[in-house]
């Protein structure tokens, strides 16, 4: 019996090690073996996700990056991968069967080359995909915005942000008959800042953060900031592409609040992350108030002569909250956790 039982353990010391050295020296072909497997086993989607625009620095560039930093990532149904991450030793054995393109610039002729293929079901486009512009969609002059219903029909889906995204799309497009086509998965970010200052400890009470890529609000921008100017708290502006990372994460760590001036935003990437240092948000879309421990719906910010109202309704849950002296490093978790990509990917896979 001792003999049986030292042969056992050497037999699992030796799958072990090999495993060690497939962690550390192959890691694609170990990781590749654990999908095949899991495969096998549970019959699971596998989705090849295409990384291209991952370079960039704004909204696009940092979900690609955030869904890159969880892959390999895998459900009880899918099994998410990138071909950056598997040995091509094993390219040939997991076949894909959906491809995810976040932010696809396919022309008319690779489109229809899938479609003679007869493979276009498997793609699934978006959320980078349409509208170029929120109030000029569709553009005739741009080729998927033009034939979008005929690519709704063809592709496995349509990622958008949400609910109000996609009904934007669908009523312009006149394909609200095919919602079910829309894939709505939220925007995400993994960054988890090693160092959250106490909400006592942080200097400036608002982040004042402007966008206006749609729709130019910039002088009630300047009506709302002188607003808030005359109040006591200390305010400091931030405008979307007119700053850094490090900057961004400098002010963010000494800010209690925010307010989410945009015209308009579907994913919000920036606010995400500037929230996830433990700052508090106030906005005017719906679709942005992610917890209503943490962030607050003030429809009135998106009025036009109405905006006193919008500032006397943040000043007071603004006096309600301080005077808590809430824990902004659990403010923080609680965003983190729902902001988060692998739940974007929880998203998408329940689509399927």
């Amino acid at each position: 019996m001792k003999k049986k039982n030292k042969f056992i353990s050497l037999i699992f010391l030796i799958i072990l090690l090999f495993i060690i050295y497939l962690y550390k020296y192959k890691k694609k072909w170990l990781v590749s073996l654990l999908i095949y497997i899991l495969k096998c086993l549970n019959k699971s989607y596998i989705i090849d996700i295409n990384l291209r625009g991952i370079e960039g620095n704004f909204g696009p560039g940092r979900l690609l990056k955030g869904i890159y930093q969880i892959l390999p990532f895998i459900t009880r149904k899918c099994i998410f991968v990138t071909k950056q991450l598997i040995s091509k030793n094993f390219i040939n054995y997991l076949n894909p069967d959906f491809y995810y393109i976040p932010g696809p610039n396919i022309e008319r002729e690779d489109f229809l080359n899938l479609v003679n293929k007869k493979i276009i079901n498997k793609y699934i486009f978006g959320p980078n995909y349409v509208p170029r512009r929120w109030y000029n969609f569709p553009n005739v002059t741009v080729w998927k915005e033009k034939h979008f219903s005929e690519i709704l029909n063809s592709v496995k889906g349509v990622v958008v942000h949400s609910i109000r995204v996609r009904d934007h799309i669908a009523n312009y497009s006149k394909t609200i008959y095919n919602l079910k086509k829309y894939i709505i998965m939220r925007p995400c970010t993994n960054l988890k800042p090693k160092i959250i200052t106490k909400f006592e400890n942080r200097k400036i009470d608002i982040i004042f953060f402007e966008k206006y890529s749609d729709l130019n609000r910039t002088e009630q921008g300047k009506n709302l900031y002188n607003i808030l100017e005359k109040t006591d708290k200390k305010i400091v502006k931030m405008k979307y592409k007119n700053y850094d990372r490090k900057t961004m994460k400098d002010i963010a760590n000494n800010s209690k609040f925010i307010i989410y001036y945009s015209f308009f935003d579907t994913g919000a990437i920036g606010l995400k992350e500037i929230q996830n240092y433990g700052v508090f948000a106030f906005t005017h879309q719906k679709d942005l108030a992610i917890n209503n421990e943490t962030s607050f719906y003030i429809p009135e910010l998106a009025s036009i002569d109405n905006l006193d109202l919008a500032v006397k309704k943040i000043l007071k849950i603004i006096e309600n909250i301080s005077k808590r002296k809430p824990n902004s490093e659990l403010i923080a978790i609680k965003n983190q956790l729902i902001n988060n990509c692998r739940n974007s990917l929880k998203d998408l896979c329940g689509s399927l």
